[in-house]
């Protein structure tokens, strides 16, 4: 029975790490597209 309770725990402790690095790598993919999307209307607005 411990057996079962430390795999849950660590079931959930995997699955709340993956959650933070999903959130994070979608953050940084979400910035990256927005400063390449201010790069081009910069450029645009040069023109």
């Amino acid at each position: 029975m411990k057996k079962s309770v430390h795999n849950s725990t660590y079931k959930k402790l995997a699955v709340q790490w993956l959650n933070e690095v999903l959130c994070f790598v979608s953050s940084s993919v979400v910035a990256d597209s927005f400063r390449l999307r201010n790069r081009q209307l910069l450029v645009v607005a040069k023109r």
